[in-house]
């Protein structure tokens, strides 16, 4: 018996849209759903995505995150200095207040329009953006630093078009990690009551605490962030918090796109929009219910193929 050797097997929205028409009997076999029924279908299609949110924690959207040093703030918007990538590196001679030259180790990853941020002598980190295209250890920055920066001192940069994170639906896990020598441990993600008890929420040191609110800064915020707030503030630029981060699935946009979840989510996705474009149809309710009890059982069946990450802790028997 011969086997394909092939594992790629992928569906379109199009293809999940006429599926599902088709098994509700809404058009015939072999045929294509109409420009109207595409267009009422992939709505409902993207709000069902953005309903699995709610599922938990499905480890293929797990990422990684990284909130680089501000200083003199409590919070952080996640559409800010908080990013899935960034580059660092180390002035290389002194910068005296205002000037807009900076002489660095190394220019490797920066690029011009990139975000930057510069540790200064008094531990705040000023963040500006790059003017121009960085040449040999040259960085030119739009705004002039605002005190004095010694050589040794850190330097961040990230690209804002392409390496802010995507607001997260939860944080799981954080830890601090000294750039330096990426020496790194764990910090507590707290909750909201616990954040609003600590004292001294103002005080500078080590963080070792943070509490994501998932609630936007703005009205006009809700899908771009959130707010993360640390404790203590950052005091420099030495450390940045790490997190792993439960990132949106995404949208449906063109005919071709693929989904956002492993191939055993695929069944459940098609059958529970075809319970949706039931009542447009005239399925009858006891017909409904049953697509729907089937989309759940085989939404069980996919969860049961993912699993949490987790740790296991081990203890002597003290009873």
């Amino acid at each position: 018996m011969a086997s394909s050797g092939s594992y790629d097997f992928l569906v379109t929205r199009d293809n999940l849209i006429n599926l599902a028409h088709q098994h509700i009997g809404a058009i015939g076999e072999g045929e294509t759903a109409s420009t109207n029924q595409v267009t009422e279908a992939a709505l409902l299609l993207n709000m069902i995505v953005k309903l699995r949110a709610a599922q938990g924690m499905p480890v293929w959207a797990l990422k990684r995150g990284f909130i680089l040093p501000f200083t003199g703030e409590s919070s952080i918007n996640t559409d800010s200095h908080v990013v899935t990538a960034y580059d660092t590196t180390t002035l290389s001679a002194n910068s005296a207040a205002s000037d807009t030259t900076l002489t660095v180790t190394s220019i490797t990853g920066f690029s011009a329009s990139d975000q930057i941020g510069v540790e200064l002598d008094n531990g705040n980190v000023d963040w500006t953006t790059i003017n121009g295209a960085p040449s040999g250890t040259t960085i030119t920055i739009t705004t002039g630093v605002t005190t004095a920066a010694s050589s040794g001192n850190r330097v961040y940069g990230y690209t804002a078009s392409s390496q802010r994170v995507q607001k997260p639906i939860r944080i799981v896990s954080a830890n601090m990690l000294v750039v330096a020598d990426s020496i790194s441990w764990p910090i507590d993600v707290i909750s909201r009551n616990e954040y609003y008890s600590l004292g001294g929420r103002t005080s500078e040191g080590t963080p070792n605490s943070l509490f994501y609110d998932v609630r936007p800064s703005s009205d006009t915020a809700l899908n771009t962030n959130g707010i993360i707030f640390v404790w203590p503030r950052f005091p420099n630029g030495d450390n940045i918090i790490e997190f792993d981060y439960q990132r949106p699935f995404m949208d449906f946009d063109a005919s071709t796109d693929n989904p956002d979840f492993p191939q055993a989510f695929y069944l459940p996705l098609m059958l529970e929009l075809a319970a949706l474009l039931g009542p447009k149809s005239g399925v009858q309710p006891d017909e409904r219910r049953a697509l729907h009890q089937e989309a759940k059982m085989y939404l069980d069946q996919a969860l049961d193929t993912v699993y949490e990450e987790c740790s296991l802790y081990l203890g002597p028997d003290n009873g």
